[in-house]
């Protein structure tokens, strides 16, 4: 009798192909979870659903008002300045502008 080979179909199958693909993404997206827990175990991190809820944090002390006449010596100099670069972001002339009050952000 004479020994014949018996050839094998090595393509793998759509199912075969998508099983591999499928278990492949998920033993790394396994590997990277444990490898990112591991990391901020060594960095001291504390994960947030394992720490106790903290308290919510003191309002800070409101800034004290600064005086309002000590604040701009030279007023009409601001109002002249700040009319001069409405004008030329408008297109028009400072005659064009009235302008009513002015108050700092």
């Amino acid at each position: 009798m004479p020994l014949t080979l018996l050839t094998v179909n090595a393509e793998p199958s759509f199912l075969q192909v998508v099983a591999m693909g499928l278990i492949t993404v998920f033993v790394v997206l396994i590997c990277l979870i444990i490898i990112i827990k591991i990391m901020g175990s060594i960095m001291g991190g504390v994960s947030h659903s394992a720490s106790a809820p903290s308290a919510p944090a003191p309002a800070p002390a409101p800034l004290p008002a600064a005086p309002a006449a000590a604040a701009q010596p030279n007023k009409q100099q601001l109002v002249a300045v700040i009319s001069a670069a409405i004008a030329e972001e408008m297109g028009s002339g400072v005659e064009h502008i009235r302008i009513h009050s002015i108050r700092k952000l």
